[in-house]
């Protein structure tokens, strides 16, 4: 470059400092930074995670990270991590998390490999552990901090603990900033506290006015003990309201208990029909006693609701010539019948001037109208649960086992058309004929071990030689479902280990468990996974005032039937709530067997506890935690 010496002194100087800096030009343009998205406009990877298509989402981020620098690269990384995990892929999300490098140095990235670490765990039922991981550090940012006390709060929850879950959500509060995540949290931590036991409420001792958790304790206790009595519900409401009146339930929780209180109207005439006679009678009459001691309970001595009881039994008188007599002896709600034949006779009338609640379903959805309700102990509900428990623990591929028969094909496509919807594989199903003791060929064929015999017998007869053999079971399966009544479960379960399936989980309905068994009986069912109601899974003397009630008045009989007596009990506390669940299908109602909800064509679904058998008795189960974003703004 020529310089004329002419020019100003500081047009020179300018010359000289742009010749010294062309040779590093190159290297400042290497060095910038991937660019940085702009606040407010929604990347690719944000939008799918907004459609729920998190795996999608995540492998883009993963994309953006290998073309990123330090610090962005390792955000980017735990983002992905963490939507692989509400994809359920726990797998990927591991491998995704081990990436990370730790920084001893940095409390915070420890913090958020800790907290997803702890998600990792949650997923996997192991709340225990996550907990141990979850250390509150105030001097953390408000998000770091406010994703521990939600993940705290899921993990006691999941462990069982809705009282400790509370807290952690009352501590979460005032890190929240959005009013619709404030909002959410409040109910999350109402709906954990809605499974206490009225028994824990009574007996547990409350701190003074204006305690928070002492508020929402109070609050879950009125809307407890107090469902069947309007006038009592105001009262207690207003006495709360004096006693907490800036708690943070006085809002929509609040508002929502006290529209549910208004919608409840319990009919003054019932008419209970049943089958008094032959071979439905003995069930019959536990829903019966189960029916009217919910009614004495609820009432006391002030008995204004009249119930007339009609029998279903005789031939002489059609299911729809009773229907029409109860209604004309003035019923103001029909509850019955029981047999499903009846149920769907009845449901094949074009419409009901008086609402009728069954106590079976039909076996399709032909049949709908607003005024008829189906209820009863349906086992397709617990086969879907199932499908829909181990598909949130990760558990992709299945065999199922069930028996030969009507029962049994009902099992099984329940099972199977739910597993597949939440994206499952069924390897392989077997059935079985339950009339037998010998289940060896039906599980030997779904272990794919005949086929490992078959190839041994043709390699010896090959060789003309004996050789040592240890059949081989298949490899690629997660868990067994299996469909048995009890004495069939208790064959089955020790022939699945003798057949080298001891390490394979198994998964069963209700139906395999009468609560009739002793510990020596139900010692082979050991490691075996069910779903119960409350009253099955847990003994008389930790249940409701009712059940020991009823188990003190008919032992013998609550030991065999205590599943109808629960259903005699639901279906008369529910009666009054039907017209709220129908307006309000989100809701739930905490019944004897098991949390009810009014699902599609008017059909009442129960949520069932988990139990696992070891040493012959029923453990409880941790509940598995859907996946969803979390509260937080933790990205």
């Amino acid at each position: 470059m020529k310089i004329n010496l002419s020019q100003p002194l500081t047009t020179l100087i300018a010359c000289v400092l742009l010749i010294l800096l062309l040779p590093a030009c190159e290297g400042i343009r290497d060095r910038r930074p991937a660019p940085v998205e702009q606040p407010g406009i929604p990347t690719q990877a944000q939008i799918l995670e907004q459609q729920g298509q998190y795996r999608e989402a995540a492998h883009l981020l993963l994309q953006r990270a290998e073309q990123t620098r330090e610090p962005g690269r390792t955000d980017l990384l735990i983002r992905a991590t963490r939507l692989f995990i509400h994809a359920g892929d726990i797998e990927q999300a591991d491998k995704v998390l081990q990436s990370i490098p730790p920084s001893p140095t940095d409390p915070i990235l420890q913090t958020r490999r800790r907290q997803l670490q702890a998600e990792l765990l949650l997923q996997q039922d192991q709340a225990d552990k996550a907990l141990a991981l979850l250390i509150v550090d105030d001097t953390l940012p408000v998000t770091v901090r406010a994703l521990t006390h939600e993940l705290r709060a899921n993990a006691y929850l999941q462990s069982g603990n809705p009282l400790e879950s509370a807290r952690e959500r009352i501590q979460l509060e005032p890190l929240l900033l959005e009013a619709d995540k404030i909002a959410l949290n409040r109910e999350q931590l109402w709906q954990g506290l809605l499974q206490l036991s009225p028994v824990f409420l009574q007996q547990m001792a409350l701190k003074p006015p204006p305690n928070i958790l002492s508020g929402w304790l109070q609050l879950v206790k009125i809307s407890k003990t107090l469902m069947g009595s309007t006038a009592a519900f105001e009262t207690r409401i207003r006495q709360w309201q004096a006693n907490y009146p800036l708690h943070p339930a006085s809002g929509r929780i609040l508002e929502n208990l006290s529209a549910h209180f208004r919608a409840i109207k319990k009919p003054e005439k019932l008419a209970l029909i049943l089958p008094m006679h032959g071979k439905l009678s003995k069930p019959a009459n536990a829903i019966r006693d189960g029916f009217l001691a919910a009614h004495y309970q609820q009432n006391g001595s002030q008995l204004r609701t009249e119930i007339k009881l009609y029998d279903s039994s005789s031939n002489q008188q059609s299911i729809i010539d009773l229907y029409q007599q109860a209604v004309t002896d003035g019923a103001e709600f029909i509850v019955g019948p029981l047999d499903k034949l009846k149920v769907a006779e009845l449901a094949s009338m074009p419409n009901y001037p008086v609402p009728v609640l069954t106590l079976n379903q039909t076996d399709n959805n032909l049949f709908s109208a607003d005024n008829l309700f189906q209820f009863g102990l349906n086992p397709e509900d617990e086969a879907r649960q199932i499908a829909e428990r181990t598909s949130l623990e990760g558990m992709n591929r299945a065999i199922t086992i069930t028996p030969q028969g009507d029962w049994g094909k009902r099992m099984a496509r329940a099972f199977s058309e739910r597993f597949q919807q939440l994206g499952g594989v069924i390897l392989q199903h077997a059935q079985y004929d339950f009339r037998g003791n010998d289940f060896s060929a039906p599980i030997k064929r779904m272990l794919n071990i005949d086929e490992s015999e078959r190839r041994y017998n043709q390699l010896r007869n090959a060789l003309a030689a004996d050789i040592k053999f240890v059949p081989r079971r298949r490899q690629d399966v997660d868990f067994i479902f299996m469909a048995a009544f009890p004495k069939q479960a208790r064959q089955i379960v020790p022939q699945l280990r003798f057949h080298h399936a001891a390490d394979i989980p198994v998964y069963t309905t209700s139906s395999s468990y009468s609560g009739q068994q002793t510990e020596q009986q139900n010692k082979d069912m050991g490691g075996v996974v069910m779903c119960d109601s409350d009253w099955m899974l847990s003994t008389p003397d930790q249940s409701d005032p009712l059940r020991q009630q009823l188990n003190s008045l008919w032992p013998g009989k609550m030991k065999r039937y205590t599943r109808l007596y629960a259903l005699g009990v639901d279906a008369y506390l529910i009666l009054a709530q039907l017209r709220w669940l129908q307006s309000h299908p989100a809701e739930r109602f905490d019944g004897a067997t098991g949390r009810l909800h009014l699902g599609e064509y008017n059909r009442i679904h129960r949520t069932l506890k988990w139990g696992r058998f070891e040493d012959g008795k029923i453990k409880p189960l941790n509940k598995i935690q859907p996946r969803v974003p979390s509260l937080s703004t933790e990205p």
